[in-house]
């Protein structure tokens, strides 16, 4: 048998690597070349100003949505046993109700102050009632994602995923023709992950049962995975609030427009590539907790999976540094033809947390919650100090993007260094 012969098998044979495929490739359909198909039309419907208003939407939706389940949903995958896991995501919905309940009560008397703060005028404002809403829905997919993984029913998630976006596209596609603005992306966005996630709930049939109901058992199911919102949560958060603190400074401190072409630089560079990293993460997470349990070697699993991200980054990116200034105002309208002067600072940052991002969980396998929260924190502090000079001195955009993302891409790479140590000396 031949080498290469022999390398194709062999991966056919990785259970790790074939979970990887099933996630990536469904996500790849549903994450980049759907949106990416439609994307030109898209562009054409949202300016960059309904964009930046969509973008700060999605913003604060994507730190509740990371606070809404505390994460318990992560305890579901590295339950002892099913009854543990159907208790967790209970627990983690449950969790999420009474969560985006409380965000709904707190946002009530702040809207038209927040609206200015964000610079969201003409009714944009009431754009942020969507918030709890979101959060709640999000939480559940959260949920029901992390359950599936446990159950390795990658292909629902996959399924599910394709869903979602067709009708994402599908209903920012029509209102956008009507004229909806920026709320045609927001309910497009809401709606996809109500359908999506009926195929992923299918799932929970005959694995969750009415004691996992009961106060008693959720109690002892928070009580043994207490670590989790210990840890994780203040972590979630942080990390959470390191990603969005751009999307949030510059709306108030630049204007929506601005914001716009950020937030679209985040779909082009952030939105696709994290998404596949993310798929990667939920089975190496699931992959690592078996390599431990096994006694099994986790750095092999970590400098392969680093390598392969390594590799697959370089095209994407490559294509957009050296080609980007001719191709993307073809490609999304001369209306953006400014994205391509702010797209370059930004590469460098993306680059490196495609990389890391899925390496990060090697971290929580191996126990060490204390010392990722320690790195969010720090994350947050690379990105939060440039945010706030910004507003102290005069920047133009250009210099707040460099001096923002470069602190946390080094960030990145000194966390990447630490688990790539860790991981050594479990084996």
């Amino acid at each position: 048998m031949s080498f290469v012969s022999s390398k194709i098998n062999a991966l056919r044979k990785n259970h790790f690597l074939k979970g990887v495929a099933v996630l990536a490739s469904g996500t790849a359909i549903a994450q980049i070349l759907l949106p990416f198909a439609f994307m030109p039309l898209l562009s054409r419907l949202y300016g960059p100003e309904p964009r930046g208003i969509y973008g700060t939407y999605v913003v604060i939706t994507n730190i509740t949505q990371q606070i809404a389940c505390f994460r318990y949903d992560y305890s579901i995958v590295v339950a002892d046993d099913d009854d543990e896991a159907g208790g967790a995501f209970v627990l983690s919905v449950g969790l999420a109700v009474l969560f985006s309940l409380l965000i709904g009560l707190i946002l009530w008397p702040f809207v038209p102050q927040l609206g200015a703060l964000f610079n969201l005028t003409d009714g944009a404002e009431y754009t942020l009632w969507m918030v709890p809403l979101t959060t709640l829905i999000c939480g559940t997919t959260t949920a029901l994602n992390y359950f599936n993984v446990r159950h390795e029913k990658y292909k629902v998630i996959s399924v599910a995923n394709i869903i979602r976006v067709c009708v994402m596209l599908a209903v920012q596609i029509v209102m956008g023709f009507l004229g909806a603005g920026c709320w045609g992306m927001i309910i497009g966005q809401f709606l996809s992950y109500f359908f999506g996630n009926f195929r992923m709930v299918m799932t929970l049939k005959g694995r969750i049962h009415r004691y996992m109901f009961r106060l008693d058992f959720l109690k002892r199911v928070a009580k043994k995975n207490v670590a989790y919102p210990k840890y994780m949560l203040p972590s979630a958060m942080a990390n959470s609030l390191a990603l969005s603190t751009m999307g949030l400074v510059i709306p108030a401190r630049f204007g929506q427009v601005m914001n716009g072409y950020y937030s679209q630089i985040n779909t082009l560079l952030g939105q696709p590539l994290v998404l596949v990293s993310q798929s990667v993460s939920q089975v190496f997470l699931k992959g690592a907790a078996v390599d431990k349990h096994n006694g099994e070697k986790l750095s092999h699993t970590f400098n392969t999976v680093a390598k392969w991200l390594a590799l697959i980054s370089i095209v994407p990116f490559g294509i957009l540094l050296l080609w980007g200034d001719p191709l993307l105002p073809w490609f999304l309208g001369e209306e953006w033809s400014p994205i391509t002067a702010y797209l370059k600072y930004l590469i460098p940052l993306f680059m490196v947390r495609f990389v890391v991002t899925p390496l990060t969980s090697s971290a929580i396998a191996l126990g060490r919650q204390k010392a990722s929260m320690l790195w969010q924190f720090c994350l947050l502090a690379s990105v939060g100090l440039p945010s706030l000079l910004s507003f102290v001195f005069s920047m133009s955009f250009e210099q707040y993007l460099l001096a923002a993302s470069l602190p946390m891409a080094v960030a990145y790479i000194i966390f990447y260094k630490f688990c790539q140590n860790i991981v050594k000396k479990a084996n």
